[in-house]
């Protein structure tokens, strides 16, 4: 059974040269995501919320997301000043 993660982020106000690395740190954020957990969505606007986007992941294994995820938010940090993620299981 499959678990899904939707997590919604908001960016800090950032100069051009912030913004710029922040996209290259999560391009190689994004090829160093573990086996067994999936980005199945990346959504850049959340109309009607005060975040600026949402991601999707999946894994079969909830435990493996959960373990990944604090070392994961600890490097996106100082960027994203917040998150809030829903979890549902897939049937």
């Amino acid at each position: 059974m499959s678990t899904a993660f939707l997590v919604l982020y908001q960016f800090k106000s950032m100069s051009d040269d912030e913004a710029s690395k922040a996209s290259k740190e999560w391009s190689e954020l994004k090829k160093n995501i573990p086996d067994g957990i999936r980005l199945v969505g990346e959504y850049i606007h959340a109309w009607g919320t005060e975040y600026n986007g949402f991601l999707i992941f999946e894994s079969d294994d909830a435990d493996k997301f959960l373990d990944w995820w604090p070392g994961f938010k600890d490097k996106i940090r100082w960027y994203v000043t917040k998150t809030h993620t829903i979890v549902a299981r897939k049937r």
